[in-house]
């Protein structure tokens, strides 16, 4: 057998500048002993290159398993590999996450050397060739302070991050930028500002969902004005009108003073409410008494400001208490079953006298049920204290901000319960079934690129004497320009909420310890990642 010929593993980092002097083990670890084989060096400070030998000293580098071209910097401690590989891993993961992964990898270090690494290493500037800027806002905590991400939207990435969302400090970020072209922001009044004075030629684009998330809020606010009279709303049930709580049918008026007497005789027995049933009445009676202390606050003449000062409670609750003409009630979970696409079947069954749980699940398994008996056992558990959709509590009226959404949402793209929600509300009810028709007329304009029909609609909705939609008109008049920027072109926010997303998961993942230095270089691009796709044209 021929010996092989191809060489040993080179274990040092760069043996042109290198030799080895001696091997030694101890300890289960193995120390190579090494000098510099180079003729002069060039001094760490000044530059100066010299053949003469000034002084000798001796020092033990960290070093990964062998790879790698470079040996290290003057005066330091670990190898440029180490440093580099740090460097890459504190990027991915930060401190914590990247010191146990650097420990699995066998590299020597701690989380608070890796955040330094990254900490040291230079930040790349920004791009000063970006021509479309995206724009929005990003929470250090939500509610007090935030901070500002700015995306090239053509090349897809993040090119700088700015401490806090004051119209002054975007305004002197593009003042430095004069290559921007097109600004596509959320509706915020201080970005508006700041990219009017900073960027006077650029064209601003208002975000096409901030706009319908302003519509739909318009639309919640008037339903909580409402809120007294749409809670009487529930969707129609024919099996319930002529089947009485006892199965007596009530369409005889002899059976329905039967069933009068049934009920005198027999009253309904008390209902004991459980633990998470107490406890959600408490919690009920507690906002309650918030709602009230809001109104007797209002009454006496105290601010929103004031009262939220004053109560502990955010300006938006405040807001909404004063809204609302009486206490809203918060909408009941709907907890969801893959059963509920059976229900019609089920309720017709049990109905027709069938509450076997094993013989209603052999029939569902022909319908294509894939789920065990003790499943429907479960969902008909509660029909037999009380009989389906025997009271309209089953069909109550949803959370408000869902039916708001509803009413912005094509009539096309409706669920068929949402379209049933959506005609039980806008039914005797004119200013709900008005809102409705604008809002979708709303929406046709930007499906339609229609900008010059967004005047007639302000002045429709200004019409219509609604308050709620009037505030909206209001705001749109006074972003006008970035309104119909907004419908005609196609840039938008979409890919900046991605980068903020990215943002929050980076700032958490490192435990509350990221400052903005540190944050803003794991945000960015980072020089040892693969770049980026090219721009894409429009």
């Amino acid at each position: 057998m021929a010996a092989s010929t191809s060489p040993l593993p080179v274990l040092l980092p760069d043996p042109s500048r290198l030799t080895l002097d001696n091997v030694v083990h101890q300890d289960g670890v193995i120390l190579i002993i090494v000098s510099v084989t180079t003729d002069a060096a060039a001094c760490p400070l000044c530059g100066f290159r010299s053949c003469h030998v000034h002084s000798r000293y001796r020092r033990t580098l960290q070093d990964l398993p062998c790879q790698g071209p470079t040996v290290t910097s003057p005066y330091g401690r670990q190898t440029g590999r180490h440093r580099d590989a740090l460097l890459s891993i504190g990027y991915a993961l930060g401190g914590e996450a990247g010191f146990r992964l650097a420990a699995q990898l066998g590299i020597g270090s701690s989380a608070d050397t890796i955040l330094r690494i990254v900490k040291q290493n230079a930040c790349p500037e920004s791009d000063q060739d970006v021509r479309v800027l995206g724009v929005d806002d990003w929470a250090w905590r939500r509610g007090h302070r935030y901070g500002t991400v700015l995306v090239d939207l053509e090349r897809h990435r993040p090119i700088d991050l700015l401490p806090d969302r004051e119209s002054k400090t975007l305004e002197q970020w593009l003042r430095t930028h004069p290559k921007i072209e097109v600004i596509s922001r959320d509706r915020a009044g201080a970005y508006a500002e700041g990219a009017r004075k900073g960027a006077p030629a650029a064209l601003q684009v208002a975000d096409r969902f901030h706009i319908f998330c302003n519509l739909t809020q318009a639309l919640q606010r008037l339903l909580e004005r409402l809120a007294g009279a749409l809670r009487k709303v529930h969707l129609a049930d024919p099996a319930s009108a002529s089947v009485a709580p006892s199965g007596i049918s009530c369409a005889d008026p002899a059976n329905a003073a039967t069933a009068a007497t049934t009920t005198a005789m027999h009253p309904a027995p008390l209902i004991k409410l459980n633990l998470h049933q107490q406890q959600s009445q408490e919690l009920r009676e507690r906002r309650k008494a918030r709602y009230e202390a809001v109104i007797a606050a209002h009454q006496r003449g105290l601010t929103k400001r004031a009262i939220a000062r004053e109560l502990g409670l955010s300006r938006r609750t405040v807001m909404r208490f004063l809204r609302a003409d009486t206490f809203p009630e918060r909408a009941p979970r709907q907890r969801r079953s893959g059963l509920d696409l059976f229900r019609d079947y089920l309720e017709k069954r049990w109905t027709e006298g069938c509450h076997n749980a094993a013989q209603l699940c052999r029939e569902l398994q022909q319908q294509g049920y894939t789920g065990q008996r003790s499943r429907v056992k479960e969902y008909l558990q509660s029909w037999r204290v009380k009989p389906p959709r025997q009271s309209p509590e089953s069909r109550k009226l949803p959370n408000l901000r869902l039916i708001a959404f509803w009413l912005t949402k094509p009539t096309v793209q409706r669920k068929p319960e949402e379209q049933q929600w959506v005609q039980a509300v806008t039914d005797g009810h004119p200013e709900v079934a008005t809102a409705e028709q604008l809002a979708q007329g709303f929406r046709q304009l930007f499906k339609d690129h229609a900008a010059e029909g967004l005047d007639a609609w302000l002045q429709r909705s200004q019409a219509s004497g609604i308050r709620e939609l009037m505030g909206f008109v209001t705001g749109i008049r006074r972003d006008h320009a970035a309104v119909v920027a907004g419908i005609e072109q196609h840039w938008s926010n979409g890919q900046v909420e991605g980068q903020v997303h990215r943002l929050k998961l980076l700032k958490r993942q490192m435990y509350g310890r990221c400052g903005f230095l540190l944050l803003r270089r794991r945000v960015l691009p980072f020089a040892g990642q693969p770049q980026h796709k090219a721009p894409r044209s429009p």
